[in-house]
């Protein structure tokens, strides 16, 4: 695991003044200290304070990124993969009766057009079925995005599809039901007609078996991924209860010539290739990724901000790393109070440490052009998401607000700005008045 890298130091001379100092009389004596602006490669392995079934994709210059909202289908995207919180968002479909608890959406681009499958509930039944979102337009941020069944799935349960290519043909895997009861979820394969419909012949992949796999119930596997490399198909999935903090990730893998309808052509690894450890609870529901010059494979998962802290989760990142074969090895999951190198190609940040500050007085950022400022904050007083708390950030005047959920570590409260200033001028301070989280620190992502 990557995690210790150079960090280099920049001192510089700031000042700071006090709100009532910069309330008073403009002869007033300034307060002055110096403050160190250290410049890093490593941060918290956590992208996002708040979000379950991360799914990002690089397509030409961006980042693209959704997860699970429940009330609609949103994108962001990021010329960067550890900025895309703060990412520019566009929502892509927000239904106004015909469907509830939208799930676990994923963006594909098949055949010269846009498709997002995501999972969802027509008002008064108690099944999900599988959706597709389809849009001609070569932009994802652009054109009319049109929703529809995805043709062929039988009527039980379904949720998380996703897509797996190969020269043989298209296939579609997604969790779902034997009958018509929650029991038991498997992980299904179907081949695909078109990117809108599979043929109706849906194949048993995996079903809960070992005992890491049946935690909580009902029993589940869930949220298939697929990653080949070499000449293996890595098919990771969920496993376990994902309100349990034993959630954890299996894996399955094929010949990448093998006929993947065949179960006989999947093996099962008989242990998680991810799972809990002290300091991190309930690791799941992941996507891959590659870093911006894409030499490194990157894993986003999901995991607990707190034990047994259920589906209050956040979002984190990683490395894949590969056998002779191809096959994925073992991930092990990094503490949110660690530090984790930067994707490579990504720039250095600047670093306020927190000795440097002060809730409500003035900091002096002595960059210029666009940025992603990252406040790392701890909100612990009340470890339920009924307590979200509020960050008021100033920027030369502007002002941003963001909430802030609770959580165990600190963790990023993102914001795209400005700074359009030799020295530009920044302010955090609390949206209640309360000094109700701790700051640890300030990054600086600058993105030119």
């Amino acid at each position: 695991m990557r995690n210790v890298s150079k960090r280099l130091r920049l001192i510089i001379s700031i000042t700071l003044m006090s709100a009532s100092v910069l309330a008073g009389a403009g002869c007033a004596e300034k307060e002055t200290m110096e403050q160190t602006m250290e410049e890093t490669d490593v941060i918290s392995p956590v992208i996002d304070q708040e979000g379950a079934d991360p799914y990002v994709i690089r397509h030409g210059d961006w980042y693209y990124y959704m997860k699970t909202t429940g009330s609609n289908i949103t994108l962001q995207r990021s010329e960067s993969l550890t900025g895309i919180s703060a990412g520019e968002s566009r929502v892509l479909y927000e239904p106004s009766s015909e469907l509830s608890d939208l799930w676990a959406p994923e963006l594909f681009y098949l055949d010269d057009a846009w498709y997002v499958y995501f999972a969802a509930r027509i008002p008064g039944e108690k099944m999900h079925f599988m959706y597709v979102l389809m849009n001609e337009s070569g932009n994802p941020f652009e054109g009319e995005w049109i929703c529809q069944p995805v043709k062929g799935m039988d009527d039980k349960f379904a949720i998380d599809g996703t897509v797996l290519e190969l020269p043989a043909g298209r296939y579609f895997i997604w969790s779902g039901w034997e009958g018509y009861e929650n029991v038991r979820q498997d992980i299904y394969l179907a081949e695909m007609v078109s990117p809108v419909e599979v043929k109706e012949e849906k194949i048993l992949l995996s079903k809960p078996e070992y005992d890491w796999e049946m935690s909580g119930e009902p029993l589940v596997n869930e949220g298939p991924e697929v990653l080949i490399h070499k000449d293996t198909i890595n098919l990771v999935y969920s496993a376990s209860g994902s309100w349990t903090d034993d959630y954890c990730l299996g894996i399955l893998t094929a010949s990448a010539d093998a006929d993947v309808k065949s179960p006989d052509a999947w093996t099962k690894k008989q242990t998680p290739v991810m799972s809990k450890n002290s300091d991190v609870w309930g690791p799941g529901h992941n996507c891959f990724t590659v870093s911006l010059d894409g030499s490194e494979t990157i894993v986003v998962y999901h995991a607990a901000r707190w034990q047994s802290g259920g589906w209050s989760r956040s979002v984190r990142y990683g490395y894949a790393e590969f056998d002779e074969s191809g096959r994925i090895k073992d991930m092990e999951p990094v503490s949110p109070d660690a530090r984790v190198k930067l994707p490579s190609g990504e720039r250095n940040r600047y670093v306020y440490n927190k000795e440097e500050i002060r809730l409500g007085e003035d900091i002096k950022i002595p960059k210029k052009g666009s940025a992603v400022i990252h406040v790392y904050v701890k909100a612990d007083q009340f470890l339920d998401d009924q307590f979200v708390t509020s960050m008021e950030l100033t920027v030369n005047g502007q002002t941003y607000n963001a909430p802030v959920y609770p959580s165990e570590y600190c963790q990023p409260v993102s914001f795209y700005a400005e700074l359009p200033e030799e020295v530009n001028m920044l302010t955090v301070s609390s949206g209640s008045g309360a000094e109700d989280f701790v700051i640890d620190r300030i990054e600086i992502q600058c993105a030119d």
